[in-house]
């Protein structure tokens, strides 16, 4: 009976995350809509790092709850499976134009933030909260960057309703907070459960389900963006996210304590993150294009992965 609360957790968990988020940028865009705050701002803070909100709440929560692993493991899994179970599907349904500025700039900033995220991770086996602090820091320049150039803008591809009254904004602001609390609860507390049920670590879980599960909203965020022929958008979605993801889930974290990183993630995990991320420039070339093949490649690299998991669970 415990088993089947834990699985319910974790999806009504998922679902509450998912939803809450997008109530909740759609409240604070009509909000900021309202007090005439420009699009640039809106696409580079409140839209662009909205789709990270699930990642964070459910980190924190790990933390809060000294699930480290499950922490550590769901922004590694996240970034993981952005690039090879999201952009690998979607450029095979569409072969994906990458903007010169995505290529030029904020590649490379994902880049360098997870190469120094690795880099710290093999020589101290852990973040220290000073560590996390610049994280932190570095995203704060970054997203004031963003806002001055109006670099961001251009991502903002959800919905967001310009007649909405104020106080239906505000509600939608408070109930977006309340779903991602409520959540990010409620998905930890199964995801552990379940980890415990079947012997394996909290990082294992934190690195499959969790990590699929908080990247709900890149995935649909993709997709629709793909759909509606914003191809663009798509790759920026999961470069910006990926960049998100270490420098504030991964900052706001390890800011409540040292974040220290499983073993298993420390000597396999950490280096597919890195991978998929160095991958990317050869796949688009010169034209700067995923094409199918790139995605096919994508997505077969994540299956392997995949495979190496299940492979490492079951022993």
């Amino acid at each position: 009976m415990m088993l089947l609360f834990a699985f319910l957790a974790v999806i009504v968990g998922l679902s509450l995350l998912t939803y809450g988020a997008d109530r909740l940028i759609i409240g604070a865009c009509v909000l900021a809509r309202r007090a005439k705050v420009s699009e640039a701002v809106v696409g580079a803070t409140i839209v662009a790092g909205g789709t990270s909100l699930p990642e964070l709440v459910a980190s924190l929560v790990s933390a809060l709850d000294n699930q480290f692993g499950l922490s550590v493991g769901n922004v590694v899994g996240s970034n993981i499976f952005n690039i090879g179970a999201i952009l690998g599907p979607v450029a095979l349904i569409a072969p994906l134009v990458v903007a010169k500025m995505i290529a030029r700039f904020d590649w490379w900033v994902m880049a360098v933030i997870t190469f120094i995220f690795c880099v710290i991770a093999v020589l101290f086996g852990s973040l220290s909260s000073w560590f996390c602090g610049g994280f932190f820091i570095a995203w704060l320049f970054y997203i004031a960057w963003s806002v001055r150039s109006g670099h961001g803008a251009e991502e903002a591809t959800l919905e967001r309703p310009e007649s909405m009254a104020l106080p239906l904004a505000f509600l939608w602001i408070v109930a977006g907070i309340a779903l991602l609390a409520g959540g990010g609860y409620l998905l930890v507390w199964g995801a552990v459960r379940l980890a415990q049920a079947a012997g394996v670590s909290d990082a294992i879980i934190g690195l499959t389900i969790v990590a699929a599960g908080t990247s709900m909203p890149e995935l649909v965020t993709s997709l629709l963006a793909a759909r509606r022929g914003q191809h663009q958008i798509a790759v920026a979605n999961i470069v910006g996210s990926n960049t998100f993801n270490l420098m504030l889930v991964i900052g706001v974290t390890g800011l409540f304590g040292r974040l220290p990183i499983a073993e298993e993630i420390l000597h396999r995990d950490i280096w597919w993150m890195m991978g998929f991320a160095l991958l990317l420039p050869f796949l688009w070339g010169r034209k700067l294009v995923l094409s199918r093949l790139a995605g096919g490649i994508l997505l077969g690299g994540y299956l392997v992965y995949l495979g190496i998991l299940i492979r490492s669970a079951v022993r």
